[in-house]
């Protein structure tokens, strides 16, 4: 957890300072301690308090900002720095008697490594339900596979073979000697590994994938954007026109145009700029195409802001709630703030099952733009904001512990967002024509 820099950072320190105590999260598993002009942040479960992070109140800022205090004094919520979500806390008489407890520990216990592992899903996680997997039945499946003596690499493996069955790309589990992805496989790869196969190509599925994307942004570059096309935010936004009637605008991800990692307050103020030069260029035509195909992801902050500059009014982007106790959070309400200048035209929005993360957050913020046609593959299903939590040993996992509902409380996860009209990305047929399917099917509706 690298510190950022707070928008609000000298007026949420003075607040840090009258909440001496100390706070637990509701949902996300934290415990916060204030002490003094000092602070320790905790992960929790039902059997440990495992310190992560201390530091004085201005770094505190750095992740959290915009209080509200209770009227009491007994609780308050803050704002997420690096999203959208507002976190509440309540007041602890103290730290809970596991916290004492946890330094006893040995950090690189095995069997106490795997309890702490399965109590966080079990706490944390927010789609068993939907995924139909049994967290307790997988318990007794796989505890007896541990042992005090057993290795690291068999806690990884039997850790890995629990998480499979989730088929969530955003859980992942990290150690120094290897990375485990839950995710499943688009059906676009199995396209490919096909093709792959029947013409005896030993390339490794990655290099073709990428290869067939430069095909296609050439592609596009040279035969679909009339005078090439314009590019900024770290070469992640490009732009141009299709036709006299129809703008272009490729977002390639939700992190990174401003050109720091981890900076998504930078990478707002870079979007402000990259967004009044597209409206500029091409916000005076009647359609434009948002090409989201090959955006992987990132802040879901980033994607709103995308949405300030093309929804026509405020509107309700999505609702969310976090995995507490047994239930969830109350639904929280994310709206789209249109900026002062906006896009006024139809939208046609295109995504495939690469369309992931952050990039759904978009496509799920404009659901309720009055001119909005969705072409291409539904989308990749995993909206939830990824968690990330720690075990003893060193090791770190992420995993969705929340849930996203539509405007109209649909719940997209794991299925993904449906197009209105159904094309294969980076399918044969248009590949061996030289043609894109879906603008072509764009320039079709529109006559341009």
């Amino acid at each position: 957890m690298q510190p950022r820099q707070g928008r609000n950072q000298s007026r949420s320190v003075p607040h840090f300072k009258d909440l001496q105590g100390v706070w637990r999260s509701q949902g996300y598993g934290k415990i916060l301690a204030i002490e003094g002009d000092r602070y320790t942040l905790f992960e929790e479960t039902a059997i440990s308090c495992l310190p992560l992070y201390r530091g004085n109140l201005q770094e505190l800022g750095h992740y959290y900002e915009d209080l509200a205090v209770s009227p009491g004094g007994q609780a308050f919520s803050a704002h997420r720095v690096s999203g959208v979500t507002r976190i509440g806390f309540r007041r602890l008489a103290a730290l809970p008697a596991h916290a004492a407890a946890t330094p006893t520990q040995d950090p690189a216990d095995p069997e106490y490594n795997f309890e702490i592992f399965w109590r966080t899903f079990d706490e944390q996680y927010a789609l068993f339900d939907l995924k139909g997997v049994a967290w307790d039945q997988a318990y007794h499946t796989y505890r007896r596979q541990i042992q005090p003596g057993s290795s690291r690499e068999t806690l990884f493996a039997t850790m890995a073979a629990m998480l499979r069955p989730l088929k969530d790309g955003h859980i992942r589990l990290h150690t120094p000697s290897g990375h485990y992805n839950a995710g499943a496989h688009p059906a676009l790869y199995q396209r490919l590994t096909r093709e792959l196969e029947d013409a005896n190509d030993d390339r490794e599925l990655a290099s073709y994938l990428g290869d067939l994307k430069d095909w296609l942004h050439g592609l596009i570059r040279e035969d679909y954007l009339a005078s090439g096309g314009r590019h900024g935010g770290n070469r992640l936004v490009e732009w141009g026109r299709l036709s006299e009637g129809i703008g272009y605008l490729n977002i390639r991800a939700m992190a990174g145009q401003s050109g720091r990692t981890g900076e998504p307050a930078a990478d707002l103020d870079a979007i402000d700029g990259v967004m009044k030069a597209v409206l500029a260029d091409v916000g005076h035509l009647p359609n434009l195409v948002v090409d989201l195909r090959n955006n992987g992801g990132g802040y879901d902050g980033v994607a709103l802001r995308f949405a300030a500059y093309l929804m026509d009014r405020k509107r309700l982007a999505f609702t969310k709630s976090a995995r507490h106790g047994n239930g969830f959070t109350g639904k929280q309400a994310i709206y789209v703030n249109p900026a002062s200048e906006t896009y006024r035209g139809s939208l046609f929005v295109l995504t495939s099952e690469l369309t992931a993360s952050a990039a759904e957050i978009l496509v799920l913020a404009l659901l309720q733009h009055p001119r909005l046609t969705l072409i291409g593959e539904p989308t990749h299903g995993i909206l939830s904001d990824t968690l990330e939590r720690h075990l003893p040993n060193g090791w770190h996992l992420t995993l969705s512990n929340e849930i996203y509902r539509a405007f109209d409380g649909q719940v997209y996860e794991d299925v993904g967002i449906p197009p209105h009209i159904r094309l294969h990305y980076l399918g044969r047929k248009g590949r061996e024509e030289g043609r894109d399917p879906m603008l072509e099917r764009v320039l079709k509706l529109v006559g341009g």
